[in-house]
């Protein structure tokens, strides 16, 4: 779901297209990672070298992006660090766009390569989870040179016409007014919790004689959402079994 602003998305634009490096934060399911994979389709069709990584916590993992962004750089048969300057080298020539998701650390040498990229070579949009006030002081903390991006939350008529639609497409019970009030209350403007509470809700260990355990659904949704880990939740015989909730 795209319920990012137009504003928000011509800002990045702008501003990677002027080799800015920027860190994209908020709450786990708010929307970054949607956010990362369509610039990625737009730039790939504008043919501008891009490159998305799942997962970034090492400077390996930001040289691998950027030998996705530029794969005919040749950089197989010499060490990491001539690789680098390889790549460097052909960003310097070709200005390109990384976007690294779940960026949950910087090294040194992590800060160090970023600034070299810095300033019209390769523009860098990094999405952080941020919970809370801690967490947006640890980004701080890492002071890598991005300018910081606040990821707009979703309305709650946009939560609600998401949960329509994922209820429609998983042939879910439609909910009752006081079930959609707290599921897009719980969901806190994050359309990944509504996008995984659906998910989950399709699991007949939701679901009893008198109908959907919500409490428990939604506790369920906000520790998947969180720790990203919906499998330890579902014992095996529940993943092996769920067949969705009774007809």
């Amino acid at each position: 779901m795209k319920h990012w602003p137009p504003e928000f998305v011509s800002t990045l634009d702008e501003r990677l297209g002027r080799g800015e490096h920027l860190a994209l934060y908020g709450p786990r399911g708010s929307g970054k990672s949607a956010v990362l994979a369509d610039l990625h389709t737009r730039l790939s069709r504008a043919r501008v070298p891009c490159a998305l990584s799942a997962s970034t916590s090492s400077l390996d993992d930001i040289t691998r992006a950027l030998e996705q962004a530029y794969p005919w750089v040749q950089t197989l048969e010499v060490t990491r660090r001539a690789a680098r300057s390889r790549l460097w080298w052909a960003a310097d020539q070709r200005f390109g766009v990384l976007l690294l998701d779940h960026l949950s650390e910087v090294s040194n040498a992590m800060v160090g390569f970023l600034r070299r990229l810095h300033g019209r070579v390769v523009g860098v949009l990094s999405a952080v989870d941020v919970e809370d006030e801690r967490g947006r002081r640890q980004m701080k903390s890492w002071r890598y040179g991005a300018f910081s991006v606040r990821m707009p939350l979703a309305s709650p008529g946009q939560l609600r016409r998401l949960l329509h639609a994922r209820c429609a497409s998983l042939a879910l019970p439609p909910h009752d007014e006081e079930q959609e009030h707290r599921l897009v209350n719980q969901a806190r403007g994050r359309p990944g919790w509504i996008v995984q509470c659906t998910e989950l809700e399709r699991d007949a260990r939701y679901w009893c004689a008198h109908g959907l355990l919500i409490s428990v659904l939604c506790t369920d949704t906000e520790a998947a959402v969180r720790l990203r880990a919906l499998d330890l939740l579902r014992p095996p015989t529940a993943r092996a079994t769920s067949t969705g909730p009774p007809g």
